[in-house]
């Protein structure tokens, strides 16, 4: 068997061809093509949300775009607009495997070669991977996000290029190779490395100006479709770049901030928060209600509110970490919404 047939099915991912219904209508997502959106299609995008969704978006994890609250009705025209903005796959298959992050302040080589895998991906009908297979390529830079999760990363040093499979950094292929290689630890292959001399260094999000672009948050990851045409159609900006941190970085520094968040400061960055109820079907606690009451009474540390034990907003410990049950939230210091629940406390109480 091989190392693909061998992976975890995760789950399904609610692509554009594939929606998933949830509390509010369907949900669907939108995967840019290497990490970027130019300004013209972010200003699409929010014009669809607006005429076809309820209005609401959503950055996820995995440097993606979902737009909420749509009707059945309505996917003949967001996928025809979707086509004029040539952010439509041909196909389920193609949408699924193109699950590839880029590092937001990526230079020209990162990014031409991230361009190139995800064409290969494309057109690799071998890669019969699950929904989550995810893919990550970054070079060196203030803002690196080497460190997030991926099945497979490119780490892109000048003309080599370091493959990592899971957790392991196993060692380095010329640039020329790096494809062929990467895909070939995709379908449980071992291709010839080179041992590395140095581990990559993981960055962190940054708000504000760096390296030449303007980084954005969005609390919870939340974007209003008002919000995303306002920066979207800021004289100056030509590209919206997407991170797994729910930020924006803008090449250009807008006028008007919309309401997003610079200030890393900002207590409702240390907050993650998933949709939760009414919007998910799965939640029974209203959990961005509860976080912004939690941010205003001030607190250290990270938290975590999930409306249910799939823990859709965070993987990885918060200092605290709500559970959503039975319109209660479980308690769990120091751990995920998979550790043992210390006790239940009501919304209010919060």
């Amino acid at each position: 068997m091989s190392t693909a047939a061998a992976f975890e099915v995760k789950g399904w991912c609610p692509g554009v061809l594939t929606p998933m219904p949830s509390g509010d209508g369907l949900l669907v997502r939108i995967r840019p093509w290497g990490g970027a959106f130019t300004a013209a299609q972010a200003a699409g995008l929010a014009e669809i949300a607006m005429r076809l969704g309820n209005g609401h978006i959503d950055l996820t994890r995995r440097a993606n775009l979902q737009i909420r609250g749509l009707r059945d009705e309505a996917l003949d025209d967001l996928r025809d607009a979707l086509d004029r903005l040539g952010l439509l796959d041909p196909d389920a298959a193609t949408e699924a495997a193109r699950n590839v992050m880029v590092g937001p302040l990526a230079g020209t080589d990162v990014r031409a070669l991230a361009g190139s895998l995800i064409r290969a991906i494309a057109s690799d009908r071998r890669l019969a991977l699950p929904a989550k297979f995810g893919w990550l390529v970054e070079g060196d830079g203030p803002l690196s996000i080497v460190g997030e999760r991926a099945d497979v990363a490119l780490w892109v040093r000048g003309d080599s290029v370091a493959l990592r499979l899971h957790g392991d950094w196993l060692g380095v292929v010329p640039r020329d190779q790096a494809i062929k290689a990467a895909i070939g630890l995709a379908l449980g292959e071992r291709p010839l490395l080179s041992a590395m001399n140095e581990l990559p260094v993981a960055g962190a999000r940054c708000l504000g100006a760096v390296s030449g672009f303007f980084g954005v948050g969005a609390p919870f990851g939340r974007l209003e479709a008002a919000q995303l045409r306002t920066v979207a159609t800021t004289p100056g900006i030509s590209e919206l770049r997407l991170s797994p941190w729910r930020a924006l970085y803008l090449d250009a520094q807008p006028a008007d901030l919309a309401g997003l968040i610079v200030d890393e400061a900002d207590p409702l960055l240390r907050i993650e928060a998933c949709p939760g109820a009414p919007a998910c079907s799965s939640s029974t606690v209203d959990t961005r209600r509860d976080a912004r009451r939690l941010a205003a009474h001030g607190f250290d540390g990270t938290i975590h509110l999930s409306g249910c034990a799939k823990g859709c907003a965070r993987s990885t410990p918060a200092d605290l970490t709500l559970v959503g049950d039975r319109g209660r939230y479980g308690v769990v210091h120091n751990g995920t919404t998979r550790d043992p629940i210390e006790k239940f406390v009501e919304p209010q109480s919060l």
